[in-house]
């Protein structure tokens, strides 16, 4: 087995999370819920844990739904890539702001997403602010 190139896997994440933001605040469904492992889990402050596909994809069209002007940011602050190389841990910081009936809002949260190596792409695992 070849050795895992940590740098390599650490920029492959960050340039993920650049690429979720991104998706996120165009609103573009299809591009954030390909970012999940089909069995992946999202769990999200005051909400169920939602699993799979199904579940992730109704998450974010209500998140999509509820708040308008939506727009992610995410920076990594810690990422460990396992030493197989399948999994990884991502702690960082996620600059969330959205418009309200009271003017924008800007909110700075901190998350923890568990990414797993899939067919040679990463995928989240698990999703938490």
């Amino acid at each position: 087995m070849a050795p895992i190139d940590m740098k390599a896997e650490t920029a492959a994440i960050e340039a993920l999370n650049k690429q979720w933001g991104d998706a996120a605040t165009a609103h573009d469904l299809d591009a954030v819920v390909a970012l999940y492992a089909t069995d992946g889990s999202l769990v999200w402050p005051g909400e169920p844990a939602h699993h799979g596909t199904a579940a992730i994809t109704a998450a974010w069209k209500g998140m999509f739904g509820s708040l308008a002007g939506l727009a992610l940011h995410f920076t990594s602050e810690r990422i460990v890539i396992s030493d197989a190389g399948d999994l990884a841990s991502d702690f960082g910081k996620v600059a969330m702001g959205y418009d309200a009936d009271t003017g924008r809002v800007e909110v700075v949260a901190k998350y923890l997403v568990v990414w797993r190596k899939e067919a040679g792409t990463w995928k989240v695992l698990y999703d938490a602010y």
